[in-house]
């Protein structure tokens, strides 16, 4: 028998409550797949604009592409990056 949700709806699986308000100082901070997300760093950097125009910020953000052996960066077309260098700024 179907089972009344007092509480309405359960919030839709995979949905952030993600708060960037501790970084939104202006400053550049870096957030690495695996330790900081663990989603795709496109689906993460999706995430953080959404953020910051529902709360009065522009964010900038620069992919942080993997390296070869040799330290040289492996372009974003061919591999994930490894993370994403984000500035929150006041609008």
């Amino acid at each position: 028998m179907p089972e009344l949700l007092p509480d309405g709806l359960p919030d839709r699986p995979g949905r952030s409550g993600a708060d960037f308000s501790r970084w939104a100082d202006g400053q550049a901070w870096q957030f690495v797949r695996g330790e900081d997300y663990t989603s795709t760093t496109e689906s993460f950097r999706y995430l953080i604009r959404r953020w910051a125009k529902a709360n009065g910020f522009n964010a900038e953000t620069r992919p942080l592409p993997a390296t070869d052996a040799d330290g040289e960066p492996i372009p974003v077309s061919k591999q994930e990056p490894v993370g994403i260098a984000v500035r929150f700024a006041s609008i």
